[in-house]
């Protein structure tokens, strides 16, 4: 196995060099090293404080925000990088051997079909927050969807990594319908202090994998405050929006506690998350005091008539409120109303009398040969 996919990962890169994608040295694709590669995209060298390539992207067996393209080469990798503004700080922290690496990872990674036949997790990342050892976390949802309008997808079940720490069951039956959904349930028990991870995989009848997720948590030794939304939901509906306009939800994450909860990130994620915009003053305070509630303000803007999904994700060293689903539809613009034509008028001075004016120029004539009538004598 290890061979066939070493033999894979050489031929397309070999590929990639004579498209000239990749910048291809003497020491040729075996410099390039897969499992560093698979390292740097979990793990950022130094300390960012923003995450990593795993943060954003996600499992990359999923293809957030196309991040397969990057097994074209670490070239490719470069130039997204600068052309977009929010992954420009990993310029100082990844090398152009590390690029190479990463990219030589993704190249081995493969899906089984083509993305937009495979059943689609949203989201596929959460974080539980902290949570004491020995105690569960409440009860979070994943929704796995069928997004083709035609044809089912066969479902072998969707299993844990870990599942003493991340349990996960689903009700998803044997084949899911087309545009159809079906709930899986995750929870997280803390076996120890510090932090942990886990992946919940989605199988095919054949036990391949077709989807991947990732669930995390940190172990604590007592309780921390727990966050929470008012109102309390799961799903920040938009509805229908016009292209070229924005609209906002507003809502308001929670601290009861007795303690300061320090906030780390909230924002939109997803691959549609530039759509979504996510801000709050105790984002920019990094904390929310106890007792007290933080306005959040959700913005969604859409950039063409269709449907668009996100979710916040939020990190703090708190209980975390429940995952925010987002989505909207983005619908054109109505066309504008053609103005309305004045009457034409009659600048010659003619024209035709109306039917009003004719009657009454009738009944004026009658009056004056009557009137000249009884004027004369007899």
């Amino acid at each position: 196995m290890a061979q066939s996919v070493g033999r894979s990962v050489g031929r397309r890169a070999s590929a990639a060099c004579m498209a000239g994608l990749l910048v291809c040295s003497a020491a040729g694709v075996a410099a390039q090293d897969a499992a560093r590669g698979a390292q740097l995209y979990r793990t950022l060298p130094g300390t960012p404080g923003v995450g990593s390539c795993l943060s954003c992207h996600g499992e990359p067996l999923n293809n957030r925000n196309s991040v397969l393209r990057g097994a074209a080469g670490g070239p490719l990798i470069s130039r997204t990088i600068a052309a977009v503004s929010t992954m420009g700080y990993l310029r100082q922290y990844l090398s152009d051997a590390d690029l190479a690496d990463i990219a030589a990872y993704l190249a081995t990674v493969v899906p089984t079909a083509a993305p937009e036949t495979l059943p689609e997790p949203w989201p596929t990342f959460d974080d539980f927050g902290v949570q004491a050892v020995g105690t569960q976390a409440a009860e979070r949802t994943v929704w796995l969807r069928n997004l083709q309008p035609r044809g089912e997808i066969a479902l072998g079940g969707v299993v844990s990594s870990d599942p003493a720490v991340f349990p996960v069951q689903h009700e998803c039956p044997l084949s899911l319908p087309p545009l159809g959904s079906c709930r899986v349930r995750t929870w997280f028990r803390p076996a120890a202090v510090g932090p942990a991870e886990a992946r919940f995989d989605v199988l095919a009848p054949g036990g391949q994998l077709l989807r991947s997720g990732r669930l995390l948590g940190t172990g604590a030794a007592l309780q921390p405050p727990t966050l929470a939304w008012a109102p309390a939901t799961g799903l920040v509906d938009f509805g229908r929006v016009e292209v070229g306009r924005s609209a906002e939800m507003r809502l308001q994450l929670h601290n009861p506690g007795g303690a300061a909860v320090t906030l780390t990130r909230l924002r939109s994620s997803g691959p549609q998350a530039l759509r979504f915009a996510v801000a709050a003053d105790c984002l920019t305070a990094g904390r929310i005091e106890a007792g007290t509630r933080c306005e959040v303000t959700i913005t969604h803007t859409p950039r063409s008539a269709e449907r668009a999904e996100s979710w916040v994700e939020l990190a703090s060293d708190a209980a975390n409120a429940p995952l925010l689903r987002l989505q909207a539809i983005g619908v054109a613009a109505p066309a504008p109303e053609p103005a309305a034509s004045a009457p034409a008028q009659d600048t010659t001075g003619g024209g035709a009398l109306s039917p009003w004016s004719v009657l009454g120029l009738a009944l004026a004539t009658l009056v004056l040969r009557r009137g000249r009538g009884l004027g004369e004598p007899g």
